[in-house]
């Protein structure tokens, strides 16, 4: 039975059958034209592709005879992405909107391959917001900035400096780099910007953040207001950690210590829009059919926060992972 989508590539040609648009696309951008492939077979089939046809449409592609292992290593990448899944054999799409995942690929470059706590909260911390953590050996060095940052955010909000105090958190117990912006907060979920990854928008699960986050008085939704307090947030940091241009990377390197304790973890994967219209953001968080889960709203007045620009408005999927390489992870797990 066939599926019902939103395929549109006409920006290779207008006479050209859609595979035909496909293998260009796929000549210029090998990994986006083997998603668009197995998209394509599954909207005309509603069935997934032999992996034995990947390996033969990924060959004229390429203008060569390729290894499988060639192929399974971009069928790695897309499923990372959340955009694929095999099953049996076959591979079958996981998202169905290509508008939203145009931004997960670079079609700037040739070869799609080449892409570019809260520890502390445990009985020893005030605010105890999860005793069961009081057994976890925690290693000293993570607990000592866990408890400065924890201890500084509350001394912040104390002092009414409400929007400083949430920046420290943001750049500190959740993963979000110097450039990041924190979207959305929803349950224990976090959604985020990284302007240096492909894809951009990633989330992820830190239930004792969400719980800090409540103690501190903050309530959940569009949080990039954070942005507004990050000119002194950046120098708190930066004297909290005292590493010089180090600081940063030492500073997000909390949320993997808190990760590999098993108190944080990867995030849902969602379809998200942002938009920008009469003094107001929106966020609309979709499922990967693109239907629609949750509306956030809030007004704003300023600078648009990125990836908003003049068109006032983003699409994308969110993927439920900080790298689509988890080697890259490697480097802030050694910190602790």
């Amino acid at each position: 039975m066939a599926v019902s989508t939103k395929i549109r590539i006409d920006d290779v040609g207008e006479k050209k059958s859609v595979l035909e648009k496909i293998v260009e696309v796929g000549k210029r951008n090998r990994q986006l034209g083997l998603y668009l492939y197995i998209l394509h077979w599954y909207t005309q089939r509603g069935e997934g592709v032999d992996l034995s046809k990947l390996h033969r449409f990924y060959n004229a592609i390429a203008g060569r005879a390729v290894t499988e292992s060639t192929v399974s290593r971009q069928l790695d990448v897309l499923k990372s992405k959340g955009l694929v899944e095999v099953r049996d054999s076959k591979a079958i799409p996981k998202v169905f909107d290509l508008d939203a995942v145009k931004d997960l690929f670079d079609v700037k470059r040739s070869r799609a391959g080449r892409l570019g706590a809260v520890a502390k909260l445990t009985r020893e911390l005030r605010l105890k917001v999860n005793p069961r953590l009081e057994d976890l050996e925690i290693p000293k060095s993570l607990k000592y900035y866990v408890h400065r940052v924890v201890e500084k955010s509350l001394e912040l909000v104390r002092e009414g400096r409400r929007l400083e105090a949430l920046d420290l958190i943001v750049h500190t117990l959740l993963p979000i780099r110097e450039t990041g912006v924190l979207w959305v907060w929803w349950r224990d979920q976090f959604i985020y910007y990284d302007p240096k990854c492909k894809p951009s928008l990633h989330s992820v699960r830190a239930p004792l953040v969400s719980e800090l986050l409540k103690k501190l008085g903050f309530e959940e939704g569009i949080m990039a207001h954070h942005m507004l307090g990050h000119e002194e947030a950046s120098k708190i940091i930066h004297r909290l950690f005292g590493k010089g241009h180090l600081s940063w990377p030492w500073s997000r390197s909390i949320f993997y210590g808190l990760k590999k304790l098993g108190l944080a973890g990867e995030g849902e994967q969602y379809i998200i829009e942002l938009f920008y219209e009469d003094g107001w953001l929106k966020v609309i968080l979709k499922d990967l059919y693109g239907s629609t889960i949750k509306v956030f709203e809030r007004e704003w007045g300023g600078e648009l926060p990125p990836p908003l620009d003049s068109s006032r408005n983003y699409k994308s999927v969110c993927i439920g992972k900080q790298h689509v390489y988890e080697s890259n992870e490697e480097g802030y797990f050694s910190r602790w």
